[in-house]
Order: C-alpha cells, then structure tokens, then sequence
C-alpha cells in the first residue's frame, strides 16, 4: 500500500500580519550541503550532499527508495534479467535507460520508476505478497555512485511487519558482494533512512526534528536538467500566487494549495547570460503550511536573491500570518491502488457511515465527489477517473470528524 497523508481542515477565522523577517539559508559553494528548514526554528540541519546514495523510507507502508541524483548517483534498471540472474550481471553493449526521483511525489523515487503499471501490486524494485505483506524484491539495478564507481544492486525486501529493508550490493564483476538489513524504526524521526554505499554505512541525513523546506540540487526531468531549488515535506501544503506585490499580499486561500513536493522548486529565480547573475522573480509569492506538524501556521515566503554556485545562499522574507483553525488528524487507515492509475482507482480504509471522497486537481479545484456508507472494518470503494486528465490528484476521505487525503497519477 501507498503511504498515507494527513490532510488539514481549516476554520479561516482571520489573519493579521507578523513582522516580515529576512532570512538566509546556506548550501555552501557548489552547493555542497543540503538545508532542512523549519520556519519557526530556521536552519535545522546542514548536512553534506554527497554523503548518502540511496534512501529508504521509513514510514511502515512506504516502498518508496529515493537515489541521491544531486549528487550524481545515476540509477538504471538492468534489462538482462530478473534478481535471480545476480551472478550473471554483465553490462557489456548494454542500453540502459536513467531512473530519477519523482519531483511530485516522495511516494516515488528513482527505484519506483520503473513500475510495472500493469500490475497494481509492482512498485518497481519489487512486488507485494498478499500473503506475507512484503514487498520481494525482484529486479536488479545498476548505479553510479557518489564517488563514480558503477555497482549492481538489488532489493531484496521490504520486511513490512517488522519494518525493516534488506538490499544487496556488489562489483560488476561480482566481488565485495554485500547484504545488508536495515531495521528503519531506529530513523522514525525521520523521513527517510539514508544509507552510503561508497562507505557502507547508514548517514544521519536529516534532523530529528520536524522539517518544511529542504535546500538541495535535484534533476528536474521536465525541462530536462538538473536544478538548485527548495523541495517540500511529506504533509507540507504550498499556494504559490504570481503577479502580486510581495511585501504586502496577505489574500491566501488554503483551498488553492498542494502537496507537490517541488510546488517551489527553483522556477523563482532565472539565470541572464548577460550578467552571469540569477535574477529572482519580484512578483511571486508562496504561502506555506505544516499539515502534520505541531503549528497550524500559514507562513508566506518569497524570494529576494539568489547567491548561485559561488555561495550557495537562498535570500528569503518570511512572514507568520495569524491564524485561528482546528486541525483534524485522523488514525483510520486509507491507500488507494493502481497508482499510476488509468481508468479505475481501489480505495481501501476503515471509514464507517456516512463517507465522503472528493478528487482535488493540482489547482486545489474539486473535480470528483461521492459519498456512501460504509461498514465498520475494511472497506473496498471503486471510483471510475477515466474521465480526469492526466496528472496529480489529492483524493480526500471524510467520515465526520475523521479525514485522511492520499495522492495518486492519473496517467
């Protein structure tokens, strides 16, 4: 099952303006670290780019694994043959295509791009056991390192049950073969479990404490090219508003954000050839807020400067709007499948009575809505989206006070 979301219900009873405050965030030259950012508490952690290749996620019902593409580490899938022809590797003449990250969804990285969306219980590096609830692993992959050394590696499995990933690396040619299990409970803190290959050694990437915004370099495959930007967290909703002026637009509207984990991403700055300078859009603006952390705080962000790969400095103005709202946070379960999906999505939770699903587009428009009712225990509902275009959809389930929000492709 895909991971779950929480989504926020928010009571708008006004908003007045905090102090405007400047701030700076640091990567270093050649941006050489990546930032966590928390706006109450500003620069969390700086931790070095390249020192991790893969991450795992560590959320119980994630299958996500992430490969450090901004920091060079390129991923294939090996087209010779399944995990059971690991002894036999060999690359010669071979053609493989690159994987990368998902710049919408954290739920997809570069080892989930290569999903068979034939098969709704493939994600790509493996397959779902209905029996067991493990994800076995049953492809092989190739990957360039941070350091530029080529290696084989495969997923073994994702122990669900005890939460725990099991992985396979080696040379081309077969030594220094290593299995390694990774017990991701000790990381909850964290988003992600990161782990380098070069040293063989799991990484403290992240901060404990709850981040917003990370400062990273990341491959953009829409344009294509690999791009300095600020990413989203899990749970983390963005408005982005153009033409405004920034230091005195306050008019917001939570029903207009999304959760795209590159909804700021580095679109805000533009580089001139003229003057080998980035220039930052003046007119755009972002309000920002934590759905799963502890404030229910809308903060607005825009930019003021850019200092490039000589400095690696982000300038920003922050500002806290104030905010009075309640925040519903819901234990019930909720994971819909195929994701991609073309036609049909299965959405299975534990909602009873009167239930909700509304479908919200990217814009934060709803485009689908039914309600039901529904039994105490699991529950199966099929809904028909061939009729949505392709591209990102937030599904939002509601049962009283209980709600829970869960993305999915529309393909």
């Amino acid at each position: 099952m895909k991971t779950i979301f929480t989504f926020l219900f928010l009571i708008y009873l006004g908003s007045s303006i905090f102090a405007q405050t400047p701030v700076q965030v640091i990567t270093g030259a050649d941006y050489a670290n990546e930032v966590y950012y928390n706006f109450e508490n500003d620069t969390l952690k700086s931790s070095p780019r390249n020192s991790w290749d893969i991450a795992f996620a560590t959320n119980q019902m994630s299958a996500s694994i992430l490969a450090n593409n901004g920091a060079g580490v390129m991923l294939y899938s090996y087209p010779g043959g399944t995990i059971d022809d690991w002894s036999t590797v060999d690359t010669t003449g071979v053609e493989m295509t690159p994987l990368y990250n998902s710049i919408e969804d954290w739920e997809l990285g570069a080892f989930n791009d290569a999903t068979d969306t034939s098969n709704i219980f493939d994600y790509g590096w493996g397959v779902y056991n209905m029996s067991t609830h493990n994800v076995d692993g049953d492809s092989i992959f190739i990957i360039k390192l941070t350091n530029g050394d080529f290696k084989k590696l495969a997923i073994i499995q994702k122990n669900s049950i005890q939460n725990q990933w099991t992985f396979q690396y080696a040379d081309l040619n077969g030594e220094n073969d290593t299995t390694v299990t990774v017990d991701v409970d000790d990381y909850a803190e964290s988003e992600f479990l990161y782990y380098s290959v070069v040293n063989d050694s799991v990484v403290g990437q992240e901060p404990d404490e709850r981040w917003q915004l990370l400062f990273t370099r990341y491959y953009d495959y829409n344009i294509p090219y690999y791009v300095t930007g600020v990413l989203a967290n899990k749970g983390v909703q963005v408005q982005q508003v153009n033409g405004v002026s920034q230091e005195a637009f306050v008019d917001y509207n939570t029903s207009l954000s999304n959760d795209t984990l590159s909804s700021i991403g580095s679109d805000w700055k533009t580089f001139n050839m003229s003057t080998f300078q980035y220039e930052v859009a003046s007119d755009v603006v972002y309000f920002v807020q934590d759905t799963v952390g502890t404030d229910d705080a809308i903060w607005k962000l825009y930019f003021t400067g850019f200092g490039g790969s000589s400095t690696g400095i982000y300038s920003f103005v922050k500002m806290k709007m104030e905010v009075t709202g309640i925040k519903t946070i819901s234990e019930r379960n909720l994971a819909i499948y195929p994701n991609p999906a073309s036609s049909e999505i299965n959405v299975i939770h534990d909602f009873s009575g009167d239930t909700e699903i509304t479908i919200y587009n990217i814009s934060g428009q709803p485009v689908f809505k039914t309600t039901s009712m529904q039994n105490s225990g699991l529950n199966k509902q099929v809904v028909n989206v061939s009729s949505l275009p392709s591209g990102i959809y937030s599904l939002m389930l509601r049962s009283g006070n209980d709600v829970k929000s869960v993305k999915f492709l529309k393909e």
